[in-house]
């Protein structure tokens, strides 16, 4: 699933972290299926920026932590029980992302660290405590909710073409 014109035109207006060499490896990060984990994140980024102007809610800190709600360069799909003692990656990866978004000079407000630190809400046990972290964990969950969407259904059509082939 690629980025469209405008994700992709939206990332490059915050090319402060979209650029950063450690923030690009999200690239190699599988995500739903279907993408990564930096094109997920842009994603996230692009509708939480929307959404926030939609309930007074500044749009440019709703992007950074959309891009930076996930910076964690796990694959959790693999590498999951050799980090965090066996913690599953719902419950550690927002904390990664506040480390690594600060060891790589990204300045986050206390109240977008908590946006950070709950948007796996409900899955995870912290609880959103703004609007913005409102607006982020909706946005990853519809953001997620596509993908996978996408996923299945290339999935399905992947089972139908090898039984035509077959």
């Amino acid at each position: 699933m690629n980025l469209s014109f405008k994700e992709y035109t939206f990332a490059e207006k915050h090319d402060y972290i979209t650029h950063n060499e450690k923030y690009d490896k999200l690239r190699q990060v599988p995500r739903h299926g279907c993408t990564n984990t930096f094109d997920h994140s842009v994603r996230v980024a692009f509708l939480s920026s929307r959404l926030a102007k939609l309930v007074g809610v500044d749009p440019d800190s709703a992007a950074k932590v959309g891009l930076l709600h996930d910076f964690c360069l796990v694959d959790y799909h693999k590498d999951d029980k050799h980090v965090h003692n066996g913690r599953w990656y719902c419950f550690y990866h927002p904390e990664d992302a506040v480390i690594n978004s600060e060891n790589e000079g990204f300045i986050l407000s206390h109240v977008e660290k908590k946006a950070i630190w709950s948007h796996m809400f409900p899955l995870a046990t912290s609880i959103p405590t703004s609007r913005l972290g409102y607006v982020l964990t909706l946005s990853d969950k519809i953001v997620a909710t596509q993908e996978s969407l996408v996923s299945a259904a290339e999935s399905i059509r992947n089972i139908r073409f090898n039984r035509l082939k077959g």
